[in-house]
């Protein structure tokens, strides 16, 4: 808890010194010469946007830091607060999940606000469609309302209406490093174009500050920071898809095939079917 009311008091203090510098351009972008007019105007609306970043962090932080002081304060049997309920919470969403995929687009992790939007994320890894597949692919926000998922993705669509999901927007992440897509799952169709707009903002938000501020790798690869304290890393998976490619002579793309034919015809989650390769001795070929 007390790591989050720093991160807040830091972001903070980092939208402020944006502030301070935008400020400055704006004042001299009014003096002579004419000739420095423009380039002091786009170096205004450049620390403009990073303010824009670090006050919305900061307020993620502030977020998950309340969230996590009435749960010290109250009932400690209820499940700890997870970072991503308060990127949730900041959109104006019922649920949240965040993807990070490597450069072949493979899954590295999933970090999500419940169990509907890790359900919702399960699904697409399950089918190989839906809309964070499609922002990853075509690096824009995708958006689908209740008559346009079945239509858009027939298999991960129906099924993502049963988790009671009656509107997704997903919005790509892009850092010098990481790749990844956040998405946003609400029943309220009537908030699409604030839930749209707001993605897209907490999407730049976190790609250019809590994916960046990153504290370190630990020697397992995992990494260290907010939202990669609840990731899950799938781990699981990644361990099965190794183990299938050499029992069956084949790449990684097909492994994981095999692993989500399978789980489709049994009606299970990959990590399942991962799980019987690992620990029970599954055999896919």
């Amino acid at each position: 808890m007390a790591r989050e009311w720093q991160e807040f008091g830091a972001e903070r203090e980092r939208a402020a010194r944006a502030a301070a510098v935008a400020a400055k351009y704006e004042e001299l972008a009014a003096q002579p010469p004419q000739s420095m007019r423009q380039i002091r105007q786009r170096m205004a609306e450049l620390h403009r946007r990073i303010e824009a970043r670090h006050r919305a962090c900061a307020r993620l932080h502030r977020s998950h830091a309340l969230r996590l002081q009435r749960w010290a304060l109250g009932d400690r049997a209820t499940l700890r607060p997870v970072f991503m309920a308060a990127v949730a919470e900041q959109l104006g969403a019922d649920s949240a999940a965040v993807t990070l995929f490597g450069p072949a687009g493979e899954e590295l992790l999933i970090a999500a606000s419940d169990g509907t939007a890790r359900a919702a994320h399960d699904l697409e890894l399950l089918v190989g469609e839906g809309p964070a597949h499609d922002a990853l692919v075509s690096r824009e926000c995708v958006i689908a309302g209740s008559t346009e998922l079945a239509t858009r993705w027939p298999e991960y669509g129906p099924a993502v209406a049963e988790l009671g999901v009656r509107y997704v927007a997903a919005a790509p992440l892009r850092s010098s490093d990481l790749l990844g897509v956040l998405c946003a799952f609400t029943s309220r169709t009537e908030l699409r174009d604030e839930v749209t707009m707001a993605a897209a903002r907490m999407a730049d938000a976190l790609a250019h500050t809590v994916l960046l501020g990153a504290s370190g790798i630990a020697p397992d690869g995992t990494m260290h920071g907010s939202l990669f304290n609840d990731a899950d890393y799938l781990t699981t998976v990644h361990q099965a898809v190794g183990m299938v490619a050499v029992q069956c002579t084949c790449d990684t793309r097909a492994a994981l095939a095999l692993l989500r034919a399978r789980a489709f015809a049994d009606g299970v989650t990959v990590t399942e079917v991962a799980r019987r390769v690992l620990e029970d001795g599954y055999q896919l070929c």
